[in-house]
């Protein structure tokens, strides 16, 4: 394929032009880009697919290797802002280049067997519009090009309280929906049964005036920049937005604690140690103390290089450390970074840094309104020790349990026993996996005092066949089961084209719909949950991050048989459970961002026994 197009490549799956198409500088060093293309093989309903990708190669002209930092932010700069219209320029240069011919040998040219033929025409897929007064007939010629059909689903609500915390109302827009109403659990403020918000602070010394002054303006408000006026609404104040008081500590007082320098001798190791033997016993010193909601861990910028180290034996992060420690006591932790008082989005950082606080303090913003009462959503996460011997590498596997309305229950940790592995990734064995589903229905009768009708269980690898039987057998008495292996596929990245009156098509300006649902058969599915959406304004879109085309979350059951438009409603409805964002939705959903992390910290809270505890201590 390369040798007939003319171009470079790695032999594998990347080629690029033989001419630079512009030197662009980064660092104070010029580098040369090159227009190139990822090619992938896909396997979709029975059929294999070629899919381009196009990116770009960086490369110095005096032949020195490119810093990572470098071509990360020289690529991020290029194809960040390729949108859709853009994005099928380069995709349809490559397309015409490399499939001249469709019929290939390999090798090429020596009377080689092996032939195949690939056609140089799209995809498409038809999606069924919302609007169903909208009627579009499509010329014939691209009919036989449809292999695809889908729907766009509704952008789910979330559910506030009113402002004088006795009905309910319903929002898509989280900010929005704190600012025009109240949080879901105010009626508890409104009738004193919670008191307002108490902060501790662990902070060195040269940096307590600066930070108290910081934290003393989440009570004043602020507008947002030019560039996030389409999406947040001007933040005014903690207690104006959350209809609570927050409590913060100021330099002297018994909740404000000064950590301790760290020695600047000291290597990255040490430091961290150090760093982190300091932090616990403020910590300590806190809870005999007194009993804060929150605290706020600051870590200057002169201690960033203790944040983390990595050696044959070992491998420590800060944050999660600290986290591990604080767990299993109930302690709520907020870290803050001093480059985060000086980021000019300051409007975004109060928001986001106000709800966290919230949260943290066992408070309820907002719930969803759309899912089924009796269904239990469940993510499954894996933590991996690659640093310990082979046989003695722990493996946690963590659930994370959801009610309907897409509150978090409890989890637990489950070490796992006897691991079976894959590719570098790590499955359950059948006993393991039993133990898993017997741990869930445990959760779940200590919550609610009976078993759920169904249960749905996500997880970003595949579902092996023991772990497929053992997780049904200990979730024995609960009528279905769904096991969804939800995973996003960043080589597919479909454009969205709009249908003229005319019959043709139109590559849009704007990307694929958020919501949009393309049934690949039975037990598989494409689901955008990154994507454009209308929620914000029915007049405008709205595409969150504003960088490039998103790609799809794929979709697949391994076991179960509910509706996959209800499997997307429910995956789309859980986007948007992420307390520690406020963001219009994640890319990925709650179930399932919530097991990344608990597993990653749950890799240290193994040596402190196991029990189960509220995934907000996590955050």
């Amino acid at each position: 394929m390369a040798a007939r197009a003319a171009v470079n490549t790695d032999d594998r799956e990347f080629l690029w032009q033989k001419t630079a198409r512009e030197r662009r500088k980064e660092g104070g060093k010029e580098y040369l880009v090159y227009d190139a293309v990822v090619v992938y093989l896909r396997r979709v309903a029975g059929k294999s697919y070629v899919v381009l990708k196009p990116t770009v190669r960086i490369e110095s002209p005096t032949g020195e290797e490119v810093p990572e930092d470098a071509e990360r932010n020289l690529k991020m700069s290029i194809l960040g802002w390729q949108h859709n219209n853009k994005f099928n320029e380069a995709l349809e240069s490559w397309r015409t280049r490399l499939f001249t011919n469709e019929n290939f040998e390999f090798p090429p040219n020596c009377g080689s067997p092996f032939k195949f033929h690939v056609k140089r025409a799209p995809v498409l897929a038809k999606i069924m519009s919302a609007d169903r007064n909208r009627q579009i007939q499509v010329q014939s010629k691209f009919q036989p090009l449809i292999t695809h059909a889908g729907v766009e689903l509704r952008e789910p609500d979330l559910v506030f309280s009113n402002r004088t915390g006795t009905a309910t109302v319903s929002d898509p827009h989280p900010v929005r929906g704190i600012v025009q109403n109240r949080p879901f659990d105010y009626a508890l403020t409104a009738r004193n049964l919670a008191p307002p918000i108490q902060l501790a602070v662990i902070c060195p010394a040269r940096e307590s005036r600066k930070l108290s002054e910081y934290l003393q303006r989440l009570n004043q408000s602020i507008s947002p920049g030019k560039f996030e006026a389409d999406y947040l609404l001007p933040f005014g104040g903690f207690q104006n937005a959350f209809a609570t008081a927050l409590q913060v500590p100021t330099p002297g007082e018994n909740l404000w604690m000064t950590c301790p320098e760290i020695d600047p001798a000291l290597d990255e190791q040490r430091g961290a140690l150090q760093l982190s033997q300091h932090i616990t016993t403020c910590l300590n010193a806190l809870k005999a103390a007194a009993l804060p909601n929150v605290t706020i861990i600051f870590i200057p910028t002169r201690w960033a290089r203790w944040r983390t180290f990595e050696t044959e034996e070992e491998r420590f992060d800060l944050h999660n450390f600290v986290k591990a420690f604080c767990v299993p006591q109930g302690i709520a932790t907020q870290f803050l970074e001093e480059d985060t008082l000086e980021n000019e989005l300051q409007c975004r950082i109060r928001w986001w840094l106000s709800l966290a606080l919230y949260v943290k303090s066992m408070r309820t913003p907002w719930v969803l309104s759309s899912l089924d009462s009796d269904t239990a959503f469940v993510g499954l996460g894996i933590s991996l020790d690659r640093k310990a011997e082979k046989g003695n590498q722990v493996i946690l596997g963590c659930s994370h349990l959801y009610n309907a309305q897409g509150q978090g229950l409890q989890f637990r940790l489950s070490k796992i026993e006897n691991p079976v592995f894959r590719h570098r990734n790590a499955f359950m064995s059948y006993d393991d996996a039993r133990r898993v589903g017997e741990t869930i229905r445990q959760l779940f009768w200590e919550s609610r005092f009976r078993l759920p009708g169904r249960v749905v269980i996500h997880k970003l690898t595949p579902f092996l066949n023991d772990e497929r039987k053992g997780l049904q057998a200990g979730l024995s008495g609960v009528k279905e089961v769904d096991l969804l292996e939800i995973h996003v596929d960043s080589a597919l990245r479909y454009l969205s084209s709009v249908p003229q009156q005319n019959g043709t098509l139109k590559v849009d300006g704007y990307p694929v719909k958020r919501g949009t649902l393309l049934k690949l058969d039975r037990d598989s599915a494409l689901l955008w949950v990154h994507g454009v959406s209308r929620a914000i304004n029915p007049r405008l879109n709205y595409y969150q991050g504003k960088r490039r085309i998103p790609a799809p979350l794929v979709i697949r059951r391994h076991s179960g048989r509910s509706d996959l438009t209800m499997v997307g409603d429910e995956i789309l409805g859980l986007s948007k459970m992420n307390w520690n964002s406020f963001d219009l939705y994640t890319k990925l959903p709650a179930t399932v961002e919530s097991s990344k992390q608990i597993a990653r910290i749950g890799a240290l809270l193994e040596r402190f026994g196991s029990g189960s505890y509220d995934y907000r201590l996590f955050m």
